[in-house]
């Protein structure tokens, strides 16, 4: 983790939540064993922590863990009701041990006093808040436990950068794998990755390590996260990588392979810019009226995108024409998202072959050398996500015969680009070469 991503959790609010054996085992006696649960309190006690910040949860028998109080909210004249999210184990395995890492003489009478703290809901001082995340984040294995408090904190509620954009990429390729949406294991170094973000199933393997699948030729240095999902007999591994943060990329790519089909998909994402809206006077008779026009958007078509479509062109022939039928066989395809627009807002996909039409008809051409893309000029004539990723599941789109090498290839390419991957492989359970 780096400084930048300490700086961030040091400023969190720290609590700490001690529990009874009694109390704890009941809890991970429930569905999410422990990861996510709620407890009620008095008001004025509810208040010892914060919205959005963390909290580490100690019992005698059980793990240390952190999380993130997620919501606070009346319930009774007299209680609150207080959730915990994103709880994972950490170490040192008790508070004493982690707190005797401390050797701080200003923190001493603090620390002493959080030892002493029975069962209950208690506020961490400030001070003391930044030397625990400080020695927690001195330790390796508490990379997975950071890295999911960080993805909370920083989860997007709007299309304003990669980051969003990646979460987005994420959905869609566990979407397209068509399982559960809880991972089965999963690998966060301690950077920033929409994975860390992801719920867990209840017996789920963290590591604090990743790495690519055996034997590619990609550096584990790029990658900041994977996670593995599974579902009748196959598996779904998706990675995320960068080269440079999130924040100071232009894009994602999101490439996904069908190991059984041989099917290969990228699916590059675009975000699109507001226009300036025209106004217009009209008069009737005595009577003067000002008209605003609707509000439209285009995404720049300049060098970088031009010649981003002319390596789609060359990696985009069809490999095994005479093999498995295809609605589709092209790998490419484009996602259009509103900038500023909420998260969770659904955008609209093309194929490349598509937007190229649209270039070269230049019925649709907007401000400085852009293209004007609205709901109204397409007139439905593009895919939603859900009818998209069933065309993916299905094997019904995607190259012909693609292999993992070709996906090694899109994923340098895009990362030399300047642009965050998410990379996702679909492949039988039972698959020997993992």
């Amino acid at each position: 983790m780096n400084e930048a991503d300490l700086k961030e959790l040091k400023k969190a609010s720290l609590a700490l939540l001690r529990l009874t054996d009694a109390e704890w085992r009941a809890i991970s006696g429930t569905r999410r064993r422990g990861e996510h649960f709620s407890l009620h309190f008095a008001h004025k006690i509810a208040r010892e922590a914060q919205r959005g910040g963390l909290v580490l949860v100690a019992a005698p028998e059980a793990e240390l863990r952190l999380g993130t109080v997620t919501s606070i909210n009346a319930t009774s004249t007299f209680d609150s009701r207080v959730v915990f999210d994103r709880l994972t184990p950490i170490v040192p395995v008790s508070l004493e041990e982690l707190l005797a890492g401390i050797a701080r003489a200003a923190l001493k009478t603090p620390r002493a006093r959080l030892e002493a703290a029975g069962a209950g809901f208690h506020r961490i001082s400030e001070k003391l808040g930044e030397a625990i995340v400080d020695e927690l984040a001195r330790k390796a294995e508490n990379g997975p436990a950071l890295a999911r408090t960080l993805a909370y904190r920083r989860r997007p509620r709007r299309f304003d950068n990669a980051r969003a954009l990646q979460g987005d990429a994420v959905a869609l390729a566990i979407k397209a794998f068509g399982g559960s949406s809880e991972a089965a294991a999963v690998s966060l170094p301690g950077g920033d990755t929409a994975l860390g973000f992801v719920r867990l199933l209840e017996d789920a393997v963290i590591e604090h390590d990743a790495r690519w699948m055996p034997g590619w030729r990609l550096s584990d240095s790029d990658l900041t996260g994977r996670a593995t999902f599974e579902r009748r007999g196959e598996r779904l591994d998706v990675f995320t990588a960068n080269k440079r943060p999130l924040e100071e990329l232009f894009g994602v790519d999101l490439i996904y392979l069908n190991e059984a089909r041989g099917a290969l998909v990228m699916v590059q994402y675009k975000m699109l810019e507001p226009e300036e809206r025209g106004r217009r006077r009209i008069e009737f008779g005595p009577y003067t009226y000002d008209v605003v026009d609707d509000q439209e958007w285009t995404v720049h078509i300049d060098h970088q995108f031009l010649d981003e479509l002319g390596r789609m062109r060359r990696f985009g022939r069809d490999l095994e024409p005479d093999s498995a039928y295809r609605l589709h066989p092209g790998a490419f395809f484009f996602k259009f998202v509103r900038r500023r627009a909420a998260a969770n807002s659904a955008g609209i996909l093309l194929s490349m072959g598509h937007l190229e039409q649209l270039m070269a008809a230049g019925e649709l051409a907007g401000a400085r050398g852009g293209l004007r893309l609205s709901y109204r000029s397409l007139d439905g004539h593009y895919l939603r996500s859900e009818p998209f990723v069933e065309l993916v599941r299905s094997g019904y789109v995607g190259t012909r015969g693609a292999t993992t090498k070709h996906l090694q290839t899109l994923i340098k390419s895009s990362l030399q680009g300047g642009r965050a991957v998410v990379a996702g492989v679909q492949s039988a359970l039972d698959d020997l070469r993992r």
